[in-house]
């Protein structure tokens, strides 16, 4: 009976360790879309964004696959290189079509 009470305090220990031990975040799905990749290439951007922003960026994709940013239609060159330099190149894991030219909206939030 001793040596029951001992194994159940031990699992009881371990189980209890293990919970306090996780920090409760979880882990990201993948992006399933074109839209949810895009979004995710797109987040946390290295400035600071004041005001809420909607453009447009004008992509293909070339013969690997990979995104080509043809032209963002905003007079901010900061958001300009900003999306130019997170989608250019990226490969998609989602397919499109290959040498059409596809307009994406684009919407900046201020977190604050």
């Amino acid at each position: 009976m001793k040596t029951i009470k001992s194994i159940m305090l031990a699992v009881v220990l371990l189980v209890a360790t293990t919970l306090s031990a996780s920090n409760g975040l979880v882990d990201k799905k993948k992006p399933t879309t074109v839209t949810e990749e895009i979004a995710y290439l797109l987040e946390n951007p290295s400035f600071e964004v004041k005001n809420e922003m909607n453009l447009s960026a004008t992509i293909m994709l070339n013969d690997d696959g990979e995104i080509v940013v043809l032209s963002v239609d905003t007079d901010n060159g900061t958001v300009e290189r900003f999306v130019k330099s997170r989608l250019n190149y990226r490969k998609l894991t989602n397919k499109l079509e290959e040498g059409k030219k596809y307009k994406v909206p684009i919407k900046l939030v201020s977190l604050k």
